[in-house]
């Protein structure tokens, strides 16, 4: 076969291989920013209508072993340890310098590692717990391998800017590690300034960070085994500042709305800091209660958050009651709210809403009681936190005085609604602690990020897919 011949050949086969890759990976991004980024985003929005427990989204929850999610996620990962594997091979037969194969086989050896992680629970429990080892060290485990991390962006910073042949890859490469590191900061640091409803937000930006950064490298490794030819159009379809734009136009305006009309604003908090110190589970039988003393915040109250538990095996759903009075005065009630807790149920944060949302004058002293209502002699834990977490008020157990330093552990929401004290409320609490800037600003910058990152991939492989019929029948 002349060379010619072998050339149209090859680059025949190569197009096969490459449309169907740019329609596996369009699948790949359909189902994970369609199926399990945008559900968990609407029942984080509106929990209502698709509650956090809802059997659905548990079976798209990529954080759950052996999920659909997560079984994506791994597959993923594998797939693309396999191409940075071929590309290291490819450059190793193209005699190429030994930095260029070793940064590949870094990545191929990474990637798989990562693939490993999610399928054999390397992060809490099974045979290498590294969740395990950093908890006996007082560390979260991304704090116990942050220096291979170092050493590892080291090495791929070398390989980027002296080995790297194929200058398109390096701008997908570079975009993906930055989403690595980004979810491993999430894991070890932002969990801390994540609470309350906002908990599963972090696991789906964390997760989709890890997620999105392996299509990119993925993507950078195609591009580098196309034999350091120019590709057919430039990287991101040559439009990535439009995209850019348009991303962080788009988060901005989604995330005003969301921020204005269904942000719930934490008007009085009582957390013990993540994850839980000096917190414990107060058990209280049938008819037992805890008083709160809080301060009438200046906007109205619509929902309280607890943290409950009920634990015991074989037992049966109990029942949480909550009483806002004004303080010495238990006749006259003004706001009232219930939520069951089911069996097995061990513990778990809950959300009662009150009825009718409490209103009284800014300042004003006011018992929240929390009485719990289960089988005789059967247990409910209700969330205390030690420290003198609440110093506004005083704790009550049973009608008697509790420590001075002992507080429940609760959480108090505005309404959705913009009236204008909620408004103020935000600015207050924009103000009030410097973690709300640096959330917002955190999750700012991801979403822009992930949503940036499919609009890219779909520009990359747009182009080789109209004319796939057109070659597929001169083929």
């Amino acid at each position: 076969m002349s060379r010619p011949i072998a050339r149209i050949a090859h680059d025949r086969a190569w197009r096969r291989v490459a449309w169907a890759g740019s329609v596996l990976l369009l699948g790949v991004v359909v189902f994970w920013w369609g199926g399990y980024v945008a559900p968990h985003l609407f029942s984080l929005t509106f929990p209502e209508l698709l509650p956090p427990r809802d059997p659905t989204l548990a079976a798209l929850n990529a954080t759950n072993e052996g999920t659909i999610a997560n079984t994506v996620s791994a597959a993923t990962l594998a797939s693309v340890a396999l191409l940075a594997l071929a590309a290291a091979v490819v450059d190793h037969r193209r005699s190429a310098r030994w930095m260029s194969v070793g940064g590949w086989t870094v990545l191929a050896v990474t990637t798989a590692v990562l693939a490993f992680e999610e399928l054999a629970e390397f992060k809490s429990g099974g045979p290498i717990s590294v969740a395990e080892q950093a908890q006996r060290l007082g560390f979260r485990w991304p704090v116990l391998v942050s220096p291979l991390a170092a050493g590892f962006v080291l090495a791929v910073w070398l390989f980027v800017h002296k080995g790297l042949r194929t200058r398109s890859a390096r701008a997908p490469l570079l975009l993906g590690i930055a989403c690595w590191v980004l979810a491993l900061v999430h894991e070890a640091i932002v969990p801390g300034l994540f609470a309350g409803r906002a908990r599963p937000l972090e696991h789906v930006l964390e997760e989709t960070l890890e997620f999105s950064g392996t299509l990119m490298i993925g993507l950078s490794a195609v591009i580098a085994l196309r034999g350091g030819r120019p590709p057919p159009r430039p990287p991101f379809g040559g439009r990535w500042r439009t995209a850019l734009v348009g991303s962080i136009a788009a988060v901005a305006l989604l995330g005003g709305v969301a921020l204005v009309f269904v942000f719930r604003a934490p008007l009085v908090e009582a957390l013990a800091p993540y994850p839980r110190v000096d917190a414990f589970e107060l058990r209280l039988q049938r008819r037992e209660a805890v008083v709160q003393e809080i301060l009438m915040p200046a906007a109205p109250v619509q929902s309280v958050r607890l943290f409950l538990a009920n634990c015991a095996p074989g037992g049966r759903a109990g029942t949480v009651a909550v009483h806002v009075t004004p303080l010495g005065m238990p006749d006259r009630v003004l706001a009232v709210g219930s939520v069951a807790v089911p069996a097995a149920d061990c513990p778990s944060w809950k959300e009662i809403e009150l009825l009718p949302p409490l209103t009284a004058d800014e300042g004003q002293r006011l018992a929240l009681q929390v009485a719990v209502d289960v089988d005789p002699g059967a247990e409910l834990g209700v969330g205390v936190t030690k420290g003198d977490r609440f110093p506004d008020g005083r704790l009550w157990i049973n009608g008697a005085l509790a420590w001075p330093d002992q507080n429940l552990e609760f959480v108090a929401y505005s309404a959705p609604e913009p009236t204008r004290s909620k408004l103020l409320a935000l600015g207050r609490l924009a103000i009030s602690d410097w973690r709300w800037p640096v959330l917002l600003l955190d999750v700012g910058l991801v979403l822009t990020l992930i949503t940036l990152i499919p609009v890219l991939l779909v520009a990359s492989v747009r182009p080789l897919l109209p004319g796939f019929g057109r070659f597929a029948r001169t083929g």
